[in-house]
C-alpha cells in the first residue's frame, strides 16, 4: 500500500487521524486542493490598547497561511466597552485592510459577541480603566450592550444580526451572538428556517460562545448552555459547532467531541484553563476550598487558536499557540462526509482505542523534603516527588497528567494510602516548552507516621489510560 492509500484508509477506518503537523505539511498535496481555510479564535479579552499584539500575531499567522475567513467565537471586549471593540477593529484592518489579504483575496469576518462583550462592564470595578467618579458616564457612553447593533456597524462595517448566516466559498457559517448563559433566543427557529439549505453531506459550521451542553470539554466544563443548542444541532449530522467561554486547552483531547454532530472548543487567545481535580489546577468560580499543597499553574502565556483547512474528503484542525509559535499536538483530521454510523470521535470510542503513555527507559523518581506552604499559606514540612515528563519527543506519546500514589507497608501487605493527580509545569503549551521535570507535593499531615512508604508514579493519557509505574525507594519520611 502506498502512502496515499494508507493515509486514506486509516482516516476512513478511525474517523479522525491525528498526524504530526510537519508530516501533514509534507503530504497535504495528497489531500487535493484546499477548498477553504478558516482561522479560529475565541476569548480575546482585550482590556487595554497595548494588549493587541497577540491578536495581531494570530491574524498575521492566519493571513500568511491563506485563510478565507477568521472566526472569533465571542469575548472580544473584556469590559464590554466601545474602546475595546475599536482596538479589535483597528487590529483587524491593519492585517486585513478593506477585509483583504495582500494577494487581493477577500477574508470574511466571522465574529460574535460573548458574555464579556455584553456584560463585562459588571465584572470587576474598572478601576484600571477609568476613575471611579467617571465610571457611570463611561458606561452610559461606551457599554456595547446599550447599542450593540450601532457599535457593530461602526467598527465592523456590516449590519448586526443576533443570528446570522454567511457563505464563504460555498460553505455556510452560522454565528449566534450571546443571549444569556442559558440559551440564545430564536436559535432553534433560525436553524429550522434554514434546514433545507443546511441539510446534506456537505458540512456547515455553527458557532456560539458557550459550549453546547454535554459536548466538548466534557460534562464538567463550566459555562455550558442549557442543552437547547445540543438538541437542535443533533438533528444536523453534517454540523461542526465551535464554542469558547471555558478557555479549555486545545491539547486536551476532550476539546473535540462527536455525538450526532461534532463540537469543538476554541480555547482562548488570552489565558487558558485546565480541568480541575489536579494538585496544581482549579475550577474557575469554584468557591470550595480544595485541599492542595501546590499553587495553581499560571497560564497567562496560554494563548491558543486553530487553523481549519477543508478538503473534498477531509477537514484538518491545526492546534497552535501564539506566544512561542508551537504546535499544541498532532493535527486532527476529520474525514468527510460526517454522517457516519460509527462515532469515532466520541469520548467512549477514543478512550477504548487510546494508547497508554509510558516513561522512557531508565526514568527514576527521587524525593526531597523541606518546609513549605500549601495553596492557602499554611506552612508545614512537605515531601516533594520529582520525576521526568513524558513527551512524544522521548516516549512517542505525551502524558496528559500523572497519578501519584502513596504506598505503605503494613505487615505482608502494601496499602495505597493516598492518590493525587498533577499536571506538568507547562502542560498547556507545546512540548518544546514543557520538558522540565514534574513534581507533586505532599504535606506532612497527609503521610503515614513512622511507616515505610514509597511513591508510585504513572503517566496518564487524556481519557484516563495509565502507563506503567515507576517507584521511589521505600523509606520513612518522619
Amino acid at each position: 500500500m502506498d502512502r496515499r492509500s494508507f493515509i486514506k484508509s486509516c482516516a476512513f477506518i478511525t474517523g479522525a487521524l491525528s498526524i504530526d503537523h510537519q508530516l501533514l505539511a509534507q503530504i497535504a498535496s495528497q489531500f487535493g486542493q484546499p477548498r477553504l481555510k478558516i482561522g479560529i479564535l475565541s476569548d480575546v479579552h482585550i482590556r487595554h490598547a497595548n494588549q493587541t499584539d497577540t491578536l495581531e500575531k494570530a491574524f498575521t499567522y492566519f493571513r500568511d497561511n491563506g485563510v478565507d475567513g477568521v472566526m472569533i467565537a465571542g469575548d472580544m471586549a473584556d469590559s464590554g466597552l466601545e474602546r475595546q471593540l475599536k482596538w479589535i477593529s483597528e487590529t483587524w484592518y491593519r492585517v486585513f485592510p478593506k477585509n483583504k489579504a495582500p494577494d487581493g483575496r477577500h477574508v470574511e469576518k466571522l465574529f460574535i459577541y460573548g458574555n464579556h462583550d455584553m456584560e463585562g462592564q459588571h465584572y470587576g470595578d474598572l478601576a484600571d480603566i477609568v476613575d471611579k467618579d467617571e465610571r457611570d458616564a463611561l458606561l452610559k457612553k461606551e457599554s456595547l450592550v446599550n447599542d450593540k447593533a450601532g457599535f457593530w456597524k461602526k467598527y465592523f462595517k456590516e449590519k448586526f444580526q443576533p443570528i446570522y448566516i454567511k457563505e464563504v466559498k460555498g460553505y455556510k457559517f452560522i454565528g449566534a451572538h450571546w443571549g444569556n448563559q442559558q440559551h440564545i433566543a430564536g436559535m432553534p427557529e433560525f436553524l429550522e428556517a434554514h434546514r433545507s439549505e443546511l441539510e446534506g453531506e456537505k458540512p456547515f459550521f455553527y458557532f456560539q460562545h458557550p459550549h453546547p451542553k454535554n459536548t466538548c470539554s466534557g460534562p464538567w466544563a463550566w459555562g455550558q448552555d442549557n442543552g437547547e443548542s445540543t438538541k437542535i444541532l443533533s438533528t444536523f449530522p453534517n454540523c461542526i459547532a465551535f464554542s469558547g467561554h471555558s478557555h479549555t486547552i486545545l491539547n486536551d483531547e476532550y476539546t473535540i467531541w462527536q455525538g450526532n454532530f461534532i463540537s469543538v472548543g476554541t480555547s482562548s487567545l488570552s489565558y487558558t484553563y485546565a480541568r480541575g481535580g489536579r494538585e496544581n489546577t482549579y475550577v474557575d468560580g469554584d468557591t470550595q476550598k480544595v485541599p492542595a499543597q501546590m499553587q495553581v499553574v499560571k497560564q497567562s502565556d496560554g494563548k491558543q487558536g486553530m487553523l481549519m483547512t477543508i478538503y473534498d474528503n477531509y477537514i484538518t484542525l491545526c492546534r497552535h499557540e501564539f506566544v512561542y509559535g508551537e504546535s499544541l499536538g498532532k493535527d486532527w483530521i476529520i474525514p468527510l462526509p460526517l454522517n457516519r454510523k460509527e462515532k469515532t470521535l466520541s469520548f467512549d470510542y477514543r478512550a477504548a482505542h487510546a494508547t497508554a503513555p509510558e516513561f522512557p527507559a531508565g526514568s527514576a523518581v527521587h524525593i526531597t523534603r523541606a518546609s513549605g506552604k500549601d495553596r492557602y499559606g499554611k506552612e508545614q514540612m512537605q515531601t516533594t516527588v520529582h520525576f521526568p515528563n513524558v513527551l512524544s519527543l522521548n516516549a512517542n506519546q505525551r502524558a496528559y497528567d500523572f497519578e501519584i500514589q502513596v504506598e505503605m507497608q503494613d505487615e505482608d501487605t502494601n496499602k495505597i494510602m493516598l492518590t493525587k493527580r498533577v499536571m506538568s509545569p507547562h502542560f498547556y503549551l507545546g512540548e518544546g516548552k514543557d520538558d522540565n521535570e514534574v513534581i507533586c507535593v505532599f504535606g506532612e499531615e497527609e503521610l503515614p507516621t513512622y511507616r515505610s512508604i514509597r511513591f508510585a508514579v504513572r503517566p496518564v493519557e487524556c481519557f484516563g489510560k495509565k502507563g506503567q509505574a515507576i517507584y521511589s525507594e521505600w523509606n520513612q519520611y518522619k
